[in-house]
């Protein structure tokens, strides 16, 4: 009976030995793809034209699911990196505001748009998003879109705090926003239960 039981002890030890190295090599094998991700710049171009795919409307395309869900994952993004909360406006009568983010600094207005590379955003949706600044007395705002701005929307929105984050820079922010996600949950791991 104590041969079984001890049989059974290093058996026991062994497995979580196993299961222990198993899973510091499954989180190293992750920890090198995110790194690949990040440092990529062709892996970072393949998720901007990803993402692009993921939340196209085509009215052609009869999706089932929530029009407003690109609006919801970058609302999402900026409320993980920049803090505060977000509010996703509803779909029309929103005046040009698709996300309200209010922080510690005040409130911020964005408007998103999900555009592929043949279509860069001009100035108009800077102007609205300007012209709503004023009206709410907002501090800051932004427009964010998959794609790119042409030099005419650049020129408009300097000097107005306004942030225009194309393509590249939304795949950087999502990349952050993961990265904290992950910490989160390590940190989260880290404290023991009590």
């Amino acid at each position: 009976m104590i041969l079984i039981v001890s049989l059974l002890l290093v058996l026991n030890f062994i497995f979580f030995q196993m299961y222990s190295n198993q899973k510091k090599i499954i989180e190293n094998y992750r920890d090198n793809a995110l790194e690949a991700i990040t440092t990529d710049e062709d892996m970072k171009e393949t998720l901007r034209i990803g993402l692009y795919h993921r939340f196209k409307r085509d009215p052609e395309e009869e999706k089932a699911e929530n029009p407003l869900l690109f609006e919801h994952f970058v609302a999402e993004i900026m409320t993980s990196v920049r803090g505060g909360s977000t509010y996703v406006t509803k779909g029309s009568n929103d005046y040009g505001v698709d996300i309200e983010e209010e922080t510690d600094a005040g409130l911020y207005l964005g408007q998103v748009k999900c555009y592929n590379d043949l279509k860069s955003v001009d100035f108009k949706p800077i102007a609205i998003i300007h012209s709503q600044m004023i009206k709410q007395g907002a501090v800051g705002g932004y427009v964010i879109t998959t794609s790119k701005f042409t030099s005419n929307a650049c020129n408009y929105a300097n000097g107005l705090d306004i942030d225009l984050i194309d393509g590249n820079q939304l795949v950087e922010l999502w990349l952050e926003h993961l990265d904290s996600k992950r910490e989160s949950v390590s940190e989260f791991k880290a404290v023991p239960a009590t």
